[in-house]
C-alpha cells in the first residue's frame, strides 16, 4: 500500500503554507508541481530557496500594489512548476538551474 497525504493549502495573501498529513490521495499533477519545486530546492542549495521566493514575492507586492495573487503568480518559480506541472517528461530534460 503505498503513501498518500492530504495537503491543507493555507493561503496569506498569496503566500500559500502547506501542511501535509493524512491518507488522501495528490493527484498526478500536483506530485509534479511540488517535484519541480523540490529540485528549484535543490538547485538553490536548500536554504536559498525560501529566501529568493519571499523576495520575489516581496517584490511583487510592491510592483501590483499589494496584490498578493498577482505577485504570487509571478514568483519565477512558481510560473516554472504551473507551467510545467502536466508535462510528465519535463523533470527528466529540465537543466539544473532553469
Amino acid at each position: 500500500m503505498s503513501k498518500t497525504f492530504r495537503i491543507w493549502d493555507l493561503e496569506q495573501g498569496g503566500i500559500h503554507v502547506f501542511f501535509i498529513h493524512g491518507r488522501t490521495e495528490l493527484s498526478d499533477q500536483t506530485k509534479n508541481h511540488e517535484t519541480i519545486h523540490w529540485q528549484q530546492y535543490i538547485d538553490c542549495l536548500i536554504i536559498g530557496f525560501p529566501i529568493l521566493y519571499l523576495l520575489y514575492w516581496l517584490y511583487g507586492l510592491a510592483k501590483y500594489r499589494g496584490d498578493g495573487t498577482l505577485a504570487y503568480a509571478q514568483i519565477p518559480f512558481e510560473q516554472e512548476a504551473y507551467q510545467n506541472d502536466d508535462n510528465w517528461v519535463y523533470l527528466l530534460n529540465r537543466k539544473r538551474f532553469a
